[in-house]
């Protein structure tokens, strides 16, 4: 038996529209995110959002504001109650913890290997568990480091000439420390928390050492780190109790010498004292991390990813969303780089008006000297308790006088590798 006429006529109505032009059936994503959740970042994302919706009037972006702190273990929630969103930003340890899961959509039947080639190298290659890339990358903010060029040369060092060592950095912080004892020589976070051992992992990875393999927390090159720290903590350079973002505000004030820190360190700093991109650029500067013993320095990836998962029935949709957030070159511009500060994956862009804002010296540094040196980070189910451990051992090392032997030796007893 046939529908009667008026609900045919009302479907053809519903479906063709009173333009009489044919519209596709709209479908509405659920775009789980922190940015629409921080004052900073809210209207960049909606703008980019409203963009997007324009673009594509058969998709709907219904935008779900959750704390970054609490992305993780809402995201763990809804997978486990079968309402997980479309969509989800990620970042860190949390993308490879909801892989774990078996909830995410594998992304290399959406994104071939001709569209993975115009990203950046590096760019994708850690966000491949197996055969699988779990995540794509939205934007991009190593770490570097960033030092004041006044400060230095109130110390009679050469601002045009940043330390390249760690020995050089050592022999700075002692010049900068004598010219001006109220300065906080060194801004690095030794706190106890996740995101602290991903800043600390390139220093770690600089002496050479890896706790998390067999027997490496209380190797020498694991208690020569926690040596290092404990001799600049008590030379006064580093102030142990400070999370990396309060350092930020201090640095803009000229209290910082140097800072390893994110590539968003000159949008904070302009928005704190308004100065000019010339007069930031006469200021401060960055380099990679100086090399260590063993010859190298290194940088961790402190980006945010784009994952869609499994259970999500409009997948076609969620990339297409995807990939404008991403690569879309309105949505680099508003977002990825006015807004977020950060750098984006695709290798070029070919807006004018885009490539001109990252052709400035602190993105050079970062997109062709810091980049490359990404060090890959212990991410996966342990790595919650290895950051609780390793940095518990940490500011033991910056706070008390216990033997550093000591101190690597209950690392490696309780990480029990």
């Amino acid at each position: 038996m046939g529908l009667p006429k008026r609900l045919v006529s009302a479907a053809l109505i519903a479906f063709v529209g009173l333009s009489g032009t044919v519209h596709a059936e709209q479908v509405t994503l659920k775009f789980a995110n922190w940015a629409t959740a921080e004052g900073a970042t809210r209207d960049g994302m909606e703008q980019v959002i409203s963009a997007f919706e324009a673009e594509n009037p058969d998709i709907k972006i219904e935008s779900e504001s959750i704390a970054f702190a609490e992305m993780a273990r809402q995201l763990v929630l809804r997978l486990r109650s079968g309402n997980p969103p479309d969509v989800a930003q990620v970042a860190g340890n949390d993308t490879f913890a909801l892989s774990s899961t078996g909830g995410l959509e594998p992304l290399q039947g959406y994104a071939d290997k001709a569209f993975l080639d115009t990203l950046k190298p590096g760019a994708y290659e850690p966000l491949m568990v197996g055969e699988d890339l779990i995540a794509f990358p939205w934007n991009q903010a190593p770490a570097g480091l960033w030092y004041n060029k006044k400060l230095m040369e109130d110390a009679g060092l050469d601002p045009e000439d940043p330390p390249e060592t760690i020995d050089e950095l050592n022999e700075a912080m002692a010049a900068i420390r004598e010219a001006n004892p109220e300065v906080i020589v060194l801004g690095i976070d030794t706190t106890n928390r996740a995101f602290a051992l991903q800043a600390n992992w390139p220093w770690i990875r600089a002496f050479g050492a890896d706790p998390v393999a067999a027997g490496g927390a209380e190797s020498e090159e694991m208690q020569a780190y926690l040596g290092w720290l404990r001799d600049i903590s008590e030379k006064g350079y580093i102030d142990p109790g400070r999370k990396i973002g309060e350092f930020r505000p201090l640095f803009a004030q000229d209290q910082v010498a140097f800072l390893w820190d994110q590539v968003l360190v000159q949008g904070v700093i302009q928005s704190t004292n308004g100065m000019s991109a010339e007069e930031f650029n006469a200021h401060y500067g960055v380099v990679p991390m100086p090399a260590g013993p063993g010859g190298k320095g290194y940088s961790f990836e402190g980006g945010h990813q784009l994952v869609m998962f499994r259970d999500s029935q409009h997948k076609e949709a969620a990339w297409k969303f995807m990939k404008y957030l991403a690569t879309n070159e309105a949505a680099v511009k508003t977002y990825t780089i006015e807004t977020n500060r950060s750098i984006p994956p695709a290798k070029s862009v070919g807006d004018p008006a885009v490539a001109e804002l990252l052709d400035t010296p602190v993105i050079e540094a970062f997109s062709n000297d810091i980049i490359p040196t990404i060090s890959p980070m212990p991410f996966g189910p342990e790595f919650a308790e290895y950051a609780t451990v390793i940095m518990a051992g940490v500011q033991e090392a910056v706070t008390s006088d216990r033997p550093v032997a000591d101190i690597a030796s209950d690392i490696q007893n309780q990480i029990g590798n």
